[in-house]
């Protein structure tokens, strides 16, 4: 399955407890023989709150190099949030389980342990599992990233703070369109238009206009807006009273 690591992909771990524990831990499940001093040094943060820390780190495995998430829990500790490391811990596992069990977007649980202090978790990106766990899938290099291994709580808290910046930047972009159209009224009020109706466009307007003829430019943007609007018009239209039908 794994032979040995190849790396970590964030910001190298420093050597504390937890991230030793959190070593410990990979090694033990993994059946990795090296010494969790050694191995710590390889796992790479990439998050770490007061209650809980996530470590990266990629492996060789018999279908080539795999990401690897562990996820740590100091279970007597409290986050900022008011809840334990126990807390955060047993509803990641849950979600976890649930999101396998529905085969969701997000990371797999490979493994989980507790101890009286620690809690573990750790995860792989679903292609990864599927090619361990011998389906016949494949994987080439894969690298720990947000779309495929962050829980779901983080997803969440992702998909919140994305949709705040969406909501900012869409009022912003229509503040500035609605000042380009009436400049270009205005421009066409002064004759500074074609006469075929046409605009004359300045370096920065044919600039835009080029970012906006390629398909790619603002695909997820409009991808983004299409699911946003239909699940809005959806749960409308299922928030009707039956007798308005």
């Amino acid at each position: 399955m794994v032979t040995n690591r190849t790396s970590g992909t964030g910001t190298v771990g420093s050597d504390s407890p937890i991230t030793r524990a959190a070593a410990l831990f990979l090694g033990q499940v993994l059946g990795l023989g090296e010494a969790p001093t050694d191995l710590s040094r390889d796992l790479s943060a990439i998050k770490r709150d007061a209650n809980a820390s996530i470590y990266t780190i990629q492996l060789e495995s018999s279908v080539g190099p795999a990401a690897f998430l562990v996820y740590a829990y100091i279970l007597n500790e409290r986050g900022g949030d008011g809840r334990t490391g126990k807390n955060v811990f047993d509803a990641g596992l849950e979600t976890l389980q649930h999101a396998a069990a529905n085969d969701s977007p997000g990371p797999r649980a490979v493994a989980h342990a507790e101890t009286e202090e620690y809690g573990f978790i750790l995860a792989t990106t679903p292609g990864t599992y599927r090619a361990l766990v011998g389906d016949g899938a494949q994987t080439s290099s894969i690298e720990a990233g947000p779309a495929d291994l962050l829980p779901t709580a983080e997803l969440e808290r992702s998909r919140s703070a994305n949709a705040e910046d969406l909501l900012r930047l869409l009022r912003e972009a229509n503040r500035h369109a609605s000042d380009w159209l009436e400049a270009i009224r205005a421009s066409g009020q002064n004759g500074e238009s074609s006469g075929a109706g046409l605009i004359e466009f300045t370096e920065e307007e044919t600039e835009l206009a080029l970012f906006l003829l390629d398909d790619e430019s603002i695909g997820s943007l409009l991808k983004s807006l299409n699911v946003l609007v239909a699940t809005a018009q959806e749960q409308a239209a299922n928030a009707m009273p039956d007798d308005l039908d």
